[in-house]
């Protein structure tokens, strides 16, 4: 069974689809009958997975699509409903399924993967199976998580002491944005600030959890930008209204399994302010490992799959600058973990 998996949450852009093509191998000949199911609608929400090798790599496979044309090939009666119940819409529900979606969703990714070094990519693509990057818009991998776990002062800063424990924080799962949406700058406030984070999302209840056995509840990893209002965090006491603003949690591009990251306490993290490198380390120089973080917080509330833990970020935030950089409109904020991805979003002010 695949492993390694690169899962997204995507939507379809209004685009022609591919070219018709036609091949001695095509899937139609074989029998999948893929003319007769439905068409997804521009814009609707679709959990999905990156191809990472090959000539293809980079498009977008559809699960649920890939999955009910394998059950199709396979005789199962009614094989989109079939696999409708095997996986849910968007992560978060994949997540709480448990292990059975899971290697339902890598038996999508196979199959498509299988199908094009057999078939044609064009019949792919008319059947709804295999989407060009281009043709798609990534959302955020857990669009609306049922808490968002921040983690303040988790790395050596000039100055400032290592806290004895773990210093928490929530921020409101309403601020999600993905990878192509825009953070908005709020009118209220002036001082908005960056903070590139590695991002890990549960995948399992997690309920005073020993640190050794910390790994065993993480889904994957994703990129972060904990943004924050500075003017409302600290000069007026509101963190949690500072840290929760619409379009303040940009997340992607992906959600990376763990098998794929290998040892997430020795990824490089960098933060480029438009064209400017903002910050740069390794979370190896995390205070708290993650192990540790998933612990604590597990001490204190269940953490549920689909749950994202921001880790902490490096020194180089705009306020620890001197004149403080703050976000401006225009702006383009990219923030890029090794192994993990790659994060992009350009900065608008709100406009009265």
């Amino acid at each position: 069974m695949r492993e390694l998996m690169q899962l997204v949450t995507f939507e379809r852009r209004d685009h022609e689809s591919g070219s018709p093509g036609s091949s001695e191998h095509s899937m139609g000949e074989v029998g999948l009958g893929f003319e007769a199911f439905e068409e997804t609608a521009p814009g609707a929400r679709r959990l999905g997975a990156l191809i990472t090798l090959g000539p293809h790599a980079g498009a977008v496979v559809d699960l649920n699509r890939a999955l009910a044309i394998k059950l199709a090939g396979e005789d199962v009666g009614a094989p989109e409903a079939e696999a409708d119940s095997l996986l849910p819409p968007d992560v978060r529900e994949l997540l709480g399924e448990g292990r059975r979606a899971l290697e339902a969703a890598r038996e999508a990714v196979a199959f498509a993967e299988d199908a094009l070094v057999r078939y044609d990519a064009p019949d792919l693509w008319r059947a709804g199976v295999v989407e060009p990057r281009r043709h798609v818009r990534l959302c955020a991998p857990v669009s609306r998580p049922g808490k968002i776990v921040g983690v303040a002062g988790n790395y050596p800063s000039e100055g400032r002491v290592a806290p004895p424990e773990p210093v928490l924080f929530l921020k409101a799962p309403s601020s999600v944005i993905g990878p192509d949406d825009e953070i908005r700058l709020p009118a209220a406030s002036s001082e908005v600030d960056f903070e590139g984070e590695l991002a890990v999302v549960i995948g399992r209840h997690a309920h005073e959890v020993p640190s050794e056995r910390a790994f065993d509840y993480v889904a994957g990893y994703c990129v972060a930008n904990d943004v924050t209002a500075r003017d409302f965090e600290s000069h007026r006491s509101q963190a949690y209204i500072g840290k929760s603003c619409d379009t303040f949690a940009p997340l992607g591009p992906v959600l990376v399994t763990p098998d794929e990251v290998g040892d997430p306490q020795d990824l490089a993290i960098r933060t480029v302010l438009s064209g400017e490198l903002m910050q740069s380390a390794r979370t190896k120089e995390m205070i708290y490992s993650i192990p540790e973080l998933i612990a604590f917080a597990s001490r204190l509330m269940t953490l549920e799959p689909g749950d994202v833990m921001l880790t902490g970020t490096p020194s180089g935030i705009g306020a620890a600058r001197r004149p403080p950089r703050w976000l401006r409109d225009g702006d383009v904020v990219e923030i890029a973990i090794e192994r993990v991805g790659r994060l992009h979003n350009y900065v608008r002010a709100r406009r009265p």
